[in-house]
């Protein structure tokens, strides 16, 4: 295969997966190789991103189907399978709660001062111009 065809090949892995080894590897390239076609070709720095965002929308996706719709799992019964039940992600549903509706969702944590009041703050500003003195023993040599 002549090294000018690796691209189309990478960016449909990357579709496909979205992680930037799993693409090197089907498209039989080094990382390195990837990564510079990438600094030296605006187009192709575009496409992966594209491919990057069409991978990573399709993974949520799928996180969505497993924590809304849920999946069949087996039941099982002395090793033999009885039937189905669907199982659901709520960890997953938290996950994409909290990434999507962060100002409902996203875990938050209060500080308060003494005796739940504000946090009282003091702040000193130091202005130092030029270099320390050799023996120079102030604080902020």
């Amino acid at each position: 295969m002549a090294k000018h065809d690796w691209k189309p090949i990478f960016l449909r892995a990357l579709r496909d997966v979205p992680v930037i080894r799993h693409a090197c590897e089907a498209a039989s390239i080094d990382r390195t190789t990837a990564w510079r076609a990438r600094q030296a070709d605006e187009d192709f720095a575009d496409a992966w991103d594209h491919a990057l965002e069409e991978g990573i929308d399709r993974a949520e996706q799928e996180a969505f189907r497993r924590a809304v719709a849920g999946w069949e799992q087996g039941v099982w019964h002395q090793g033999v399978q009885v039937g189905t039940e669907t199982r659901y992600s709520d960890q997953l549903l938290t996950l994409m709660l909290k990434g999507r509706r962060k100002n409902v969702y996203a875990d938050r944590t209060e500080l308060t001062g003494a005796d739940g009041g504000p946090v009282r703050s003091q702040a000193q500003i130091v202005i130092v111009t030029g270099v320390p003195e050799p023996g120079d023993n102030s604080d902020l040599a």
